[in-house]
């Protein structure tokens, strides 16, 4: 018979010489007691039935998946969930449209979204700790986490209207899941007395080894000028339809891209806009940073480059490899980048520069997510009263010849007399008074002049957590100023309810 055992707690009274013992015949209380075979029976019973209760879910209809993508050290990417949304309507009572439509926080019947932790099987009633209006973070254990050090993967539910899909966005946490992990966790909806569980088992999986011939070299250039703005231009000379036709494929969807590294071999995880890579000076495979030249990326059937703001000056060139694979076959893309002057399709404005002031109003409804205001275009006003093209101004700006202040000029100037920007330059952030603050307690909007080549706009957003969700106006006066000639905004700056 299993020997199990445990003491009885004593009670010793202090200044007695004697320990007192139970009454009657029961001498050996103070002993260890043995477990019958019945005690021992009963609580692997009672165990059993805990163990069962951790392990049931809670629902009226469960919906398992499992879905499968690419481990990355450096993005959040994953794979879509598509869920059957009829067999959710169905047990609802109510079409799919509305729950759809309820599940993306647009309002319509009263669907809760939440989730079921994986530990405990414990609801969790919080709708989202991820990036939509149900979905989570999910630590290893498969129970609801917020963005950070614990968080293996994310799940972001989105109903489209008009297919009638509903969809998971299943993504990681760059760099937490090791190879072949598995993360449990659960999704769920409550209609009136109706619940759902939707159950997904998220795997990452290791790259293997490119190993593919190169069964066609396209040698392509692109003349192109500086651009700051990640602005990206087609690669011409590319001929997708012959691409795609020695890949021995039937849609671009099918084929993947790769960069090549230093060593020669393929990099496979993509580093910019899916399906991109960021290259270094050298045209290898790299990241975004100071040592970066330019991205590629394909979109429509085009290859599409873009530069590092700030590393691609006139006269410099980079070759970079950017090739589409596809059933062990790659068709190479040799680019060679090389910027070439801007050409300026404008020409100033004859007459003296002039200073000017103006009043306006931006305006915007209060949003969580950073959004933006729509541009407020100022490009003619200010050629006017500089006598400048655009891409004059635009240089003038990213040089520090031309400089934005927020007040009057020279005010919260940096030891060299420099505007000290402290939201994407030139531009601020701005406390209640319209007063120029670095992003924290005080930030209630950010306001900034949007400038390129060819646009000069202002566009600003409210802080999400400072700005109040009822509204708050924010009045302020922008200067721009060059060589002794302003252009004065007076600047109104409204944002509306929720």
């Amino acid at each position: 018979m299993k020997k199990l055992s445990y003491i009885l707690s004593g009670l010793l009274l202090l200044g007695s010489s004697a320990i007192f013992s139970s009454c009657g015949d029961n001498e050996d209380f103070w002993g260890p007691h043995q477990l019958t075979d019945d005690e021992i029976a009963e609580m692997a019973r009672q165990d059993s039935i805990k163990q069962a209760q951790r392990e049931r879910i809670d629902a009226d209809l469960i919906l398992e998946y499992k879905v499968e993508f690419y481990l990355s050290g450096n993005s959040y990417d994953g794979a879509e969930v598509k869920i059957d949304m009829d067999q959710i309507a169905s047990l609802f009572g109510v079409s799919k449209d509305a729950v759809g439509i309820a599940l993306n926080g647009d309002g319509g019947i009263d669907v809760m979204g939440f989730a079921i932790e994986g530990s405990t099987h414990a609801d969790n009633m919080t709708s989202s700790t991820s990036g939509a209006y149900w979905g989570h973070w999910w630590d290893a254990a498969g129970n609801v986490c917020n963005w950070g050090e614990t968080a293996m993967v994310f799940a972001e539910f989105w109903y489209d209207e008009d297919t009638g899909e509903g969809i998971f966005n299943v993504g990681q946490y760059p760099g937490h899941l090791t190879p072949n992990q598995e993360v449990k966790f659960i999704e769920a909806i409550k209609y009136q007395d109706k619940r759902v569980a939707v159950v997904i088992t998220a795997i990452g999986r290791e790259r293997g080894e490119v190993k593919a011939d190169v069964v066609a070299t396209n040698k392509l250039t692109l003349e192109t000028a500086p651009n700051d703005a990640y602005a990206t231009v087609p690669v011409e000379g590319f001929d997708a339809d012959a691409a795609l036709a020695a890949l021995g494929a039937s849609s671009w969807s099918d084929v993947d891209w790769v960069a090549t590294n230093a060593d020669g071999s393929y990099a496979q995880e993509y580093s910019a806009d899916a399906p991109g890579f960021w290259y270094d000076k050298e045209g290898f495979a790299g990241f975004w940073g100071d040592d970066a030249s330019v991205f590629a990326t394909f979109q429509e059937g085009q290859i599409w480059i873009g530069q590092m703001p700030g590393q691609m000056t006139v006269g410099s060139t980079v070759t970079i490899n950017f090739s589409a694979m596809y059933n062990n076959k790659i068709v190479s893309n040799e680019i060679t980048v090389v910027i070439t002057a801007y050409e300026d399709p404008e020409t100033a404005p004859e007459g003296d520069p002039a200073s000017i002031e103006k009043d306006i109003t931006l305006t915007k409804a209060y949003d969580a997510d950073w959004g933006a205001t729509e541009p407020f275009d100022v490009k003619e006003e200010l050629r006017q009263a500089f006598k400048m093209t655009t891409y004059q101004i635009f240089s003038a700006l990213k040089s520090g010849e031309m400089k934005l202040w927020v007040g009057e000029v020279g005010s919260d100037a940096d030891e060299d007399g420099d505007p000290q920007y402290t939201a994407d330059a030139p531009g601020y952030w701005l406390g209640s008074e319209g007063q120029r603050v670095t992003w924290g307690d005080e930030a209630i909007v950010y306001l900034n002049l949007a400038i390129s080549e060819e646009s000069l706009e202002f566009i600003g957003g409210n802080h999400p957590e400072n700005c109040s969700p009822t509204g708050q106006t924010i009045k302020t006066k922008y200067i721009i100023e060059k060589d002794g000639v302003t252009a004065t905004y007076n600047i109104t700056f409204e944002v509306s309810a929720q």
